[in-house]
């Protein structure tokens, strides 16, 4: 188990501060992810444009699966 890190005083981008132990903690006011060390902060960052890179890219994905497989198919058959 991980032992409680010394309080520290943190504060959110939304300027709310509190003391935290952890390594990353819920923000009260605006409900963001609020980190112990700033590195943290830049990790969370780079994990959330990956994320969503990741889901542009499956959604761009199958919307060309389905054009191409099922959609243009289906309308070449009704010429």
């Amino acid at each position: 188990m991980n032992t409680p890190l010394p309080p520290k005083e943190v504060t959110c981008r939304c300027g709310n501060s509190f003391t935290s132990q952890q390594h990353s903690n819920w923000c009260n006011k605006c409900g963001k992810q609020v980190f112990y060390d700033p590195k943290d902060q830049r990790k969370g960052d780079i994990s959330k444009l990956y994320l969503t890179v990741l889901m542009v890219l499956v959604i761009g994905f199958l919307t060309y699966f389905f054009i191409e497989m099922i959609l243009t198919p289906v309308l070449s058959n009704l010429q």
